[in-house]
């Protein structure tokens, strides 16, 4: 759980607010952290189950950034007061953080990483020393509402993959057909039998390249294919949809939008944020669902 809350904390990230870290003198709360408001904004405490989008910096006792969220890759965290309450200073800190607030919040690097982080304190960090957070909340959403900039945010980037796709077919003279989800695909070898149905499992082959041509993943240099079950959500939504269009021993080019692939948060260093992939793909084998 400890890795998870980090990583939580590390991305959170508020949409174009900016701020400064000074101002009027700390201030020493009921739960023992020490805070000082940099802007006092209008808006109010989020409530139960509301939806917060902040900002974040943090920074060691000489004031050195150990880290500062972007606008790459935007996170949010849902208010629950009583799961707050047990998750040390910094948890507590984000129930007085009102919308268009910035706040600045001192805690003991030792009391952090126990009661927030639950995780051993990093080496190159000084036990004995303070974290200062640099904390804004520019955004408080209902699910419904978070879900609807979710959806409009994926449709405008899909739009946009869609398009660096065609070029690209164009560019290299690449006929493909497309689906309804904006998959684009062609079917070297169609295969033989009958297609995979949702839930049978399938072994593929494949290479995933980015579109330059860089390559992040084969199982052919592993010699050894991919199993999964086809149209449960263990791969990609661009897997799932695209195998399904082959037989046994089927070959196809899958070129895939980010948002059918791995969105905004990308995958390991080769998959930047809104990457779109192609893959070249063999299904090699179907297991039939008993009847």
């Amino acid at each position: 759980m400890s890795t998870k809350v980090l990583n939580t904390i590390m991305a959170i990230v508020v949409v174009g607010m900016s701020f400064s870290c000074q101002s009027e003198e700390f201030q020493t709360s009921e739960d023992g952290y020490e805070y000082k408001y940099i802007t006092k904004g209008t808006g109010e405490v989020p409530k139960e189950g509301e939806i917060v989008v902040y900002n974040m910096k943090y920074m060691n006792e000489k004031d050195s950034v150990i880290f500062e969220t972007t606008s790459d890759m935007p996170a949010t965290i849902p208010c629950n007061m009583q799961q707050w309450d047990n998750m040390g200073a910094l948890y507590k800190a984000f129930k007085i953080i009102k919308e268009g607030d910035s706040v600045l919040i001192k805690i003991p690097t030792k009391t952090l990483f126990a009661e927030s982080f639950r995780s051993p304190v990093p080496p190159f960090l000084d036990t004995l020393g303070n974290i200062t957070f640099c904390i804004g909340a520019s955004k408080i959403m209902t699910q419904e509402e978070m879900q609807a900039e979710a959806v409009a945010k994926s449709k405008g980037q899909l739009d946009k993959d869609i398009a660096i796709i065609e070029d690209f077919l164009k560019e290299n003279n690449i006929a493909a057909q497309s689906t309804e989800s904006g998959l684009r695909y062609v079917i070297e070898n169609e295969g033989a039998g009958e297609y995979p149905l949702p839930g049978e499992n399938v072994k593929v082959h494949y290479t995933g390249t980015l579109l330059d041509g860089t390559k992040f993943d084969s199982s052919f240099d592993r010699n050894e294919p991919l199993s999964f079950p086809l149209g449960r959500g263990q791969v990609i939504p661009g897997w799932d949809e695209g195998i399904a269009l082959l037989k046994k021993g089927g070959k196809a080019t899958l070129y895939i939008p980010s948002p059918l692939a791995y969105g905004p948060r990308g995958a390991g260093a080769a998959i930047k944020p809104n990457s779109v992939l192609k893959f070249e793909v063999e299904l090699v084998d179907i297991e039939k669902v008993n009847q």
